[in-house]
């Protein structure tokens, strides 16, 4: 297992969003906006492409290194899926290749919870009541409504992302409670993570996403 915690950690943990925007001509992404790397920064000051393309990445890196890793080694438990999970949104959030100071974990959260969806049936141990193809019990589907939903509603990109979080957690507690603890985790982590975000909307100074 110690293998394939690094080998998440180490996927996560690449910078999408800095290397296409440092690779594209568009220099630091640190350095302009809120100074992130995720997709939102990079769609303000680089443009629709590569803001769509981080992103696309990010909920990847989340996503193929669970698939690749259950078809490798088969693992099924709510526990691997907590631990490798966790690792992957964990290098996002802390890369080594900038310091341990990567973006916020929503997008790659959310590939993580697309794999739980998909992953999920009737034969699984840790999904109760749920069913993949019923969009009233998917949790990748729930929390992308969501996230939509606020964000069209508000403009605010952090607080959709954490209040589609916190509405995954609430309903992983009813469906998948095995897996409860890593939502409650690491919803909590990006939460925190946004907390200059809510201090801007706060003072009203947040930028507002426009369609």
């Amino acid at each position: 297992m110690l293998l394939e915690i690094i080998l998440a950690f180490f996927i996560g943990s690449i910078p999408t969003g800095y290397l296409l925007n440092k690779y594209s001509g568009y220099g630091d992404i640190r350095k302009v906006g809120s100074g992130n790397i995720g997709a939102t920064n990079v769609l303000r000051h680089s443009g629709k492409l590569l803001g769509l393309l981080t992103l696309l990445i990010d909920v990847g890196k989340g996503f193929l290194v669970l698939v690749y890793l259950h078809n490798i080694y088969g693992f099924g438990e709510p526990e691997a899926i907590f631990i490798i999970g966790s690792s992957v949104v964990l290098g996002h959030i802390f890369s080594p290749w900038l310091k341990f100071k990567g973006g916020k974990g929503v997008a790659t959260m959310l590939g993580v919870i697309l794999f739980i969806s998909m992953s999920c049936s009737d034969s699984n141990n840790y999904c109760y009541g749920y069913f993949w193809m019923s969009i009233d019990s998917n949790i990748f589907f729930i929390t992308i409504f969501s996230w939509l939903m606020i964000i069209f509603f508000t403009k605010y990109v952090a607080l959709g992302s954490v209040i589609s979080l916190t509405v995954a957690t609430i309903y992983s507690f009813f469906y998948i409670p095995p897996l409860f603890l890593f939502f409650a985790l690491m919803t909590l982590l990006i939460t925190y993570k946004h907390k200059d975000n809510f201090e801007r909307i706060k003072n009203k100074t947040e930028h507002k996403i426009s369609f």
